[in-house]
C-alpha cells in the first residue's frame, strides 16, 4: 500500500466515523461540543456528505488512485472546501459551541488530510 492509498484510506474511515456520527445522532456531537439544537439540520446534512464523497468515495478510489483519478479529485475538491468553509467558519466563529477544542481539532484534522491529499494526488 503506497502513501497515496494510506491517505485515502485515512480520508474515507474517519470520514465515515465523523459522517456517521453527524448524520445519525447530531444532537450527541452538538451535546459534547456544548452547541445549542436550534439548527442542527446542517450538521446532518454534511455528515451525508462525509460518508458518501469523502468517506466511500475515497475508499473506492483508494483501491487504484491512478485507475479511479476523477473520483480521487471530487474527494480532494471535497476535503479541500469543506476545509476552507470550517476554516472560515472557526475563524468568524460561526459555532454555538462552547468547547473549542471539538471544533478546532477536527480543523486540524481535515486541513491536514487535505495538505496529503494534495501532495500524494496521483500524476
Amino acid at each position: 500500500m503506497n502513501k497515496t492509498q494510506i491517505t485515502l484510506k485515512i480520508c474515507g474511515w474517519s470520514s465515515l466515523i465523523m459522517g456517521g456520527i453527524f448524520f445519525l445522532n447530531p444532537y450527541f456531537y452538538a451535546s459534547i461540543e456544548g452547541a445549542n439544537f436550534e439548527n442542527i439540520a446542517w450538521l446532518r446534512n454534511l455528515g451525508a456528505a462525509l460518508i458518501s464523497v469523502n468517506g466511500m468515495g475515497a475508499l473506492l478510489a483508494s483501491s487504484d488512485p491512478v485507475k479511479e483519478k476523477k473520483l480521487y479529485d471530487i474527494v480532494l475538491l471535497a476535503s479541500c472546501l469543506e476545509t476552507i468553509a470550517l476554516s472560515w467558519s472557526t475563524y468568524s466563529w460561526e459555532f454555538s459551541a462552547t468547547v473549542q477544542e471539538l471544533i478546532i481539532v477536527p480543523l486540524i484534522m481535515a486541513g491536514l488530510v487535505s495538505v496529503l491529499l494534495l501532495i500524494f494526488r496521483p500524476k
